[in-house]
């Protein structure tokens, strides 16, 4: 998980052209395929709705107690509105809601969004399954490769570990677009290995990293 502390300043052309040419020499060597995402907006869309039905459970269960002090229903209406008020905006942030462990993991939210990801850009369709999603989830400050079967199990673990903590460590001093390099150049490197060049296979996506 990153701790970046700067914020993002949105890629720059030359940023993107730094990342493309990164990924095309490491494609150069291997059959296998890397996409690098980047999300910019927070993945806990269902852990915020999750919260929301929270809060609104909560303010309804008020009405018991309220009515055993002889409150009339408009004041306990009123209470209930404003409980949820209270508690839906409570819940919106994150911060809060790890803080009272209504997320389910810290991270799980931008996990199952470079899961999605992965199968909204069609990267378990490539030839051979050798395709690799490095996925940065900026709000949520957690990235994540996923490697598709052709290549999972041939490459050694400490390779993904080591792209992220790359782009983790370089994020914390601001610098996201030099470490996003330095774990392709990880991957490549680990892919060229076990994955080496093979005809039919490769150059079938965009270099460019996809922002969102």
């Amino acid at each position: 998980m990153s701790q970046a502390q700067k914020p993002f300043v949105a890629l720059t052309d030359a940023d993107r052209a730094r990342v493309a040419e990164a990924v095309r020499k490491a494609e150069a060597n291997t059959a296998a395929e890397i996409v690098v995402m980047i999300e910019t907006d927070p993945c806990d869309e269902v852990d915020a709705t999750v919260a929301l039905i929270a809060a609104a459970l909560l303010a309804i269960s008020t009405a018991a107690p309220m009515s055993l002090t002889g409150a009339s229903l408009e004041v306990i209406v009123i209470v209930q509105i404003v409980a949820f008020a209270a508690l839906a905006a409570l819940g919106r942030s994150t911060r809060i809601r790890r803080a009272l462990f209504i997320d389910r993991l810290p991270s799980s939210a931008a996990r199952r969004a470079a899961h999605r990801a992965f199968a909204e850009l069609g990267l378990q369709r490539t030839k051979g399954r050798t395709a690799v999603l490095i996925h940065v989830a900026l709000a949520d400050r957690h990235v994540e490769v996923i490697a598709d079967e052709g290549v999972h199990e041939a490459v050694a673990p400490e390779t993904w570990r080591e792209s992220v903590h790359a782009i983790v460590t370089a994020a914390r001093s601001g610098r996201l677009v030099d470490g996003i390099v330095a774990a392709v150049e990880r991957c490549g490197a680990g892919l060229a290995e076990a994955l080496p060049p093979q005809p039919g296979l490769g150059d079938e996506l965009p270099n460019a990293p996809v922002t969102r």
